[in-house]
């Protein structure tokens, strides 16, 4: 059922996808899917569940701050070497956030809010264990690294052909170690 919603969230977008539209993809019955999940909205609760739950990585206590920071590049590597049609569904739902009308607003909202809060953990461990320089902006760098993320996610959802996600994710990874990591000035 999530891989039809995915699917079409892609095709049409969140708002224009129907509950059963979903369930015909998906193979089942307008009334099976209002049995199972009971309206659109709950299965756009479960669907960005799934997304939050697998882009948006807690921290490794184990690792230092910059890998902290550099996990939700993996993240979404990770996602897209397993499920690339899942991790553009989750893009293009984030992206039709942007409307002040969309449901999904208050979602995203959160869910980037929770990403933010993470990445600024993961600067400040870094500049306590060495692996982050301590001169930086952590808000400036927060707000560029998760420009760098949406930037990289939009050019690849619009214009796929022309972006290999891994490689632009690459670049910036290599970028922001070279930005904030401790390692630029050793």
């Amino acid at each position: 059922m999530l891989r039809a919603a995915a699917d079409l969230i892609v095709e049409k977008g969140w708002e224009a996808t129907t509950a059963a539209e979903i369930g015909r993809r998906a193979g089942y019955s307008r009334a099976m899917v209002h049995a199972r999940y009971g309206s659109k909205d709950a299965i756009l609760e479960e669907f960005l569940g799934e997304y939050v739950k697998r882009l948006n990585p807690d921290p490794d206590p184990g690792s230092d701050g910059m890998a902290q920071v550099l996990a939700h590049f993996d993240r979404i590597e990770e996602i897209y070497g397993t499920d690339p049609a899942l991790l553009k569904a989750m893009f293009v739902a984030t992206f039709e956030a942007v409307k002040t009308t969309s449901p999904l607003r208050d979602r995203v909202r959160a869910q980037l809010r929770s990403g933010a809060v993470k990445v600024d953990a993961g600067l400040r461990n870094g500049i306590v264990d060495g692996s982050v320089r301590a001169d930086i902006d952590v808000d400036a760098a927060v707000r560029d690294i998760t420009a760098a993320v949406f930037g990289i996610a939009y050019q690849w959802v619009v214009v796929a052909e022309d972006h290999h996600l891994p490689t632009e994710l690459q670049a910036a990874r290599d970028r922001i170690i070279d930005s904030y990591g401790q390692r630029h000035f050793d």
